[in-house]
């Protein structure tokens, strides 16, 4: 029996090699087409604005041909992806947890703040949590929540809470999709918004986990390339202006970012070790992060996927902080020294589009550029800095890095493609954590594990029809940001989620102390929201979630020394999580 069951393994895994490899070359016949049309002369917008596009129908398509109806599949990926492939998803989800905030990655160290929370919150999710999580059997943080505490208050307060901070990513992963689309090929918002609304949908809504973890997959491979390649093709130049581990050039764009006002301002070591705290404790209590380690086999799997995500996410990040340190350089030699009416043609168009500003103002065209300057008292025909030429935010940076150094459409191109994988990877794993923490667990179990299959998919897909619909009008109106919405889902982990997490692991804990955790917590998240004012960033954000934190674990702490009961499941449920067998839910009847 066990040789046979070695075959199928070896059969099972033989298949999955060859489809990985059919949609590899997929994906590399399309994008070695692009560079070839772009060599032959095609139209430069057109070469630019395919592959983006090809990169969103090629996901959909991955994630709607592994639809399933079967429980284990759509809830935990069949607890079959191989660790490799769990680690390249999760290092992908961490790097779009920090696009909106890349200017960070490029122009701080990486000693405290915000960059070194996210990698410490990796390293206790990816290490820890995750394998535990996947050692227990459940199918979710919020699943994990819901067995450790199940009276209906906590329960339902801390799924809500699971499945608000996974909505909010879903949100702001479309939504930073959608800009990609917007202003790097020059696509209809309308349009744009209702293709990766329909995108996510597709991924996540047929396959689940399943389906979601293996496109971020998929489009972790898109983003290696789309900013792996034109960052090595600069360097193989000689033309890439910062090395890769260190160099003057890193200082340099780090004064840039100053002067453009794209980097917060010193705000001392207290504030910056406090944001790295509320950093790796949001990190660490996002449900999508903890999600690929329950598709592994097993907690040793699990742990094998978090030690490769822990590598993966380190080159991600080296990768998008190069591109975005050159593009800055590269822009700042482009204009140093010009005049406002013989700026790169590329600074006109980006500022038609809101991304520049030259000399303070939007100009399309070098005559408005020349007028505008000269309101500032610069003479037409006098040599500009780079101070008076400056992105608005460092989003447009990001994308900017073929165009500053004359890669070609091909390059422009592939670098979007890295940019909509990234925000669309981030929307499918915000859905299904969403969808599956409102659809399934804050039901289930609760009813006795009776549910049906059918209705807990047909509840977790309504979920996801809701919250995709959602995400497109965001995605048209543009009443939120995406750097917003993913700092207040930090904070709302790391206020909500944390406190009662921490508390899972203490035998004197149980639902009344949970429940006190999560509303202080909350409380305190919103008060000190309120008082910080609406001009935010994600430091005040990360302070915030702290003082959550604080406050919501001391409430937790003092209502179980208070209470002076015996409180025996609580007791086993912390010893079987810890020394025993693990098992501590029930298996599923649809697994």
């Amino acid at each position: 029996m066990q040789e046979r069951s070695g075959e199928v393994a070896l059969f099972d895994r033989a298949v999955l090699d060859s489809r990985i490899a059919f949609v590899s070359a997929s994906f590399l016949l399309a994008y070695g087409f692009a560079a070839l049309l772009d060599r032959v002369g095609a139209p430069e917008r057109f070469v630019a604005a395919a592959p983006p596009w090809f990169t969103v129908v090629a996901l959909a398509a991955l994630g709607f041909l592994l639809h399933s109806m079967r429980v284990s599949f759509y809830y935990a990926g069949g607890r079959a992806i191989p660790a490799a492939y769990a680690g390249f998803a999760n290092a992908a989800v961490v790097v779009a947890l920090l696009l909106p905030f890349a200017t960070r990655l490029a122009g701080h160290s990486w000693g405290i703040g915000v960059v070194c929370g996210a990698f410490l919150g990796l390293t206790v999710a990816a290490l820890y949590l995750g394998p535990l999580l996947r050692r227990t059997g459940v199918f979710s943080l919020s699943g994990f929540l819901a067995a450790r505490f199940r009276r209906t208050l906590p329960r339902f307060g801390l799924v809500a809470a699971v499945g608000f901070s996974s909505g909010l990513l879903a949100v702001a992963g479309s939504q930073m999709a959608v800009d990609a689309l917007v202003d790097l090929t020059g696509a209809g918002r309308v349009s744009s918004a209702f293709t990766v609304a329909a995108a996510g949908l597709v991924i996540a809504g047929p396959g689940g986990l399943g389906a979601a973890v293996w496109a971020a997959a998929a489009a972790a491979g898109v983003a290696l390339l789309g900013f792996g390649w034109p960052v090595a093709a600069l360097e193989v130049q000689g033309r890439l202006p910062v090395e890769l581990f260190g160099g003057a050039g890193w200082r340099e764009a780090a004064e840039l970012f100053a002067a453009w006002k794209l980097m917060p301002d010193p705000m001392g070591v207290f504030v910056e070790i406090g944001a790295t705290i509320a950093m790796a404790l949001g990190v660490a209590s996002l449900a999508p992060v903890l999600a690929p380690a329950v598709t592994t086999e097993n907690a040793s799997s699990a742990r094998s996927a978090g030690i490769l995500a822990i590598g993966w996410t380190f080159l991600f990040a080296l990768l998008v902080a190069a591109a975005i340190a050159a593009s800055a350089l590269s822009l700042a030699a482009s204009v140093s020294g010009q005049s406002a009416e013989r700026l790169p043609a590329s600074v006109y168009a980006a500022s038609s589009r809101g991304l520049v500003a030259v000399c303070d103002a939007r100009a399309p065209s070098p005559s408005q550029a020349q007028r505008a300057c000269a309101a500032q008292k610069i003479a037409p025909g006098s040599p500009l800095t780079p101070a008076n030429v400056r992105p608005i935010d460092g989003d447009y940076l990001l994308g900017a890095l073929p165009g500053a150094t004359d890669l070609g459409a091909a390059a422009a191109g592939l670098v979007a493609s890295a940019l909509v994988a990234f925000g669309l990877l981030l929307a499918a794993m915000g859905l299904q954590a969403c969808s599956a923490a409102l659809g399934h667990d804050a039901l289930y179990r609760l009813r006795g594990e009776i549910d049906l299959t059918s209705r807990r998919l047909a509840l977790t897909r309504l979920a996801l029809v809701l919250l995709a619909t959602c995400a497109y009008v965001a995605g048209v109106t543009q009443i939120v940001s995406p750097g917003g919405l993913i700092a207040l889902a930090l904070a709302v982990a790391a206020s909500c989620v944390a406190p009662s997490l921490a508390l899972a692991f203490w035998d004197r804990a149980e639902d009344r102390e949970a429940f006190a955790a999560l509303i202080a917590g909350a409380l305190t998240l919103a008060a000190t929201l309120a008082l910080a004012g609406p001009a935010r960033k994600i430091e005040a954000y990360a302070l915030a979630g702290l003082a959550g934190a604080a406050v919501g674990m001391t409430a937790g702490v003092v209502s179980a020394l208070a209470s002076g009961q015996e409180k025996p499941l609580a007791q086993s449920f912390v010893r079987r999580m810890l020394h025993g067998d693990g098992e501590i839910v029930a298996p599923d009847k649809g697994a």
